[in-house]
């Protein structure tokens, strides 16, 4: 019993040991995060946000000098944003840390390929991954190819492979260049019908009071008459809505096959062939031996998370 409980112990100090070391960790690699965003936010504060452009170089130069990893997740965070200036610093410092074998600048260079809303920002972060060091640099392209739901997502990592050169695409390519999607073709129909009833409530007897009316007659003359009206005093006023609805609420979906043009050209680029938006054509090459010569084997791709 007793040696249970020694053993019980040694791993319960153990697993106490591990989170200590992990929390520990985690601290150390917050504070130099931290460290750096405050470097870097005082880079852009005195010198990015000036209107002279011989400050906004020093900045520049300042940045382009970081040559460490750690750098580059506080530097994504300050200026990646909607300042389209700041933007291309990024994509510029991230290409100078690919040369320290920076795999997180690899792969925010993947994100800007397909998700930047400027095309030439995009086409800049596609020069500069050809430039990279490391294996993975189109990892990320393949999961957004392969897994995204945005189709426009989908089509830049399309042409962004292609102008990589990577080949492995084609056999997702294929898969890609039709889709079959769901659509709303008829939405919701409604019709219906509504009544007021307004009631008043009359207090005391009408008393009549005497108007003068006027009125233009033939030959130029005005002609006037009296007439009466009623004055009633009114103590309480009834509305009642009524209102009635007829229809179904239910929309109307359809399953539609939907061509990409980009992936077609994507796979043009890499095979030099053209069999349209034909997938079973497609798939037919992938088998013959011009394609295993050209297209490397199909290898299921295990995409890195976070």
């Amino acid at each position: 019993m007793s040696r249970l409980c020694l053993v019980l112990a040694s791993v319960l100090a153990g697993a106490m040991l591990v989170q200590t070391v992990a929390a520990e960790e985690e601290s150390q690699a917050e504070a130099v995060y931290r460290e750096w965003l405050k470097k870097i936010r005082l880079i852009e504060i005195q010198h990015l946000r000036s209107t002279s452009s011989s400050t906004f170089a020093e900045g520049r130069t300042k940045l382009l000098a970081m040559q460490n990893a750690a750098a580059v997740g506080p530097m994504v965070d300050v200026l990646y944003g909607p300042n389209p200036r700041y933007r291309g610093l990024l994509i510029e410092a991230l290409t100078a840390m690919m040369a320290q074998y920076s795999d997180m600048a690899v792969a925010y260079l993947q994100e800007i390929a397909v998700g930047d809303g400027s095309g030439p920002h995009r086409r800049r972060a596609i020069e500069s991954l050809k430039q990279a060091p490391s294996p993975d640099q189109t990892n990320r392209l393949m999961a957004h190819l392969a897994l995204d739901d945005v189709p426009i997502i989908r089509d830049r990592a399309a042409t962004a492979l292609a102008a990589l050169g990577d080949k492995r695409a084609v056999w997702l390519l294929v898969e890609r260049l039709v889709t079959e999607d769901v659509r709303m073709v008829g939405g919701e129909v409604w019709s219906g019908s509504m009544q007021l009833d307004i009631r008043f409530q009359v207090a005391g007897i009408p008393r009549f009071r005497q108007v003068t009316i006027s009125a233009a007659v033939p030959g130029g003359g005005i002609a006037t008459a009296q007439i009466q009206l009623p004055e009633v005093e009114i103590v309480d006023v009834a509305t009642t809505i009524a209102m009635t609805q007829h229809g179904t609420p239910v929309p109307h979906y359809e399953r539609v096959q939907t061509q990409h043009p980009e992936v077609l050209a994507a796979l043009k680029q890499l095979t030099g062939k053209d069999f349209g938006y034909n997938q079973a054509a497609w798939q037919k090459w992938l088998e013959s031996e011009e394609a295993r010569t050209k297209v490397p084997p199909w290898e299921p791709i295990r995409f890195k998370t976070g």
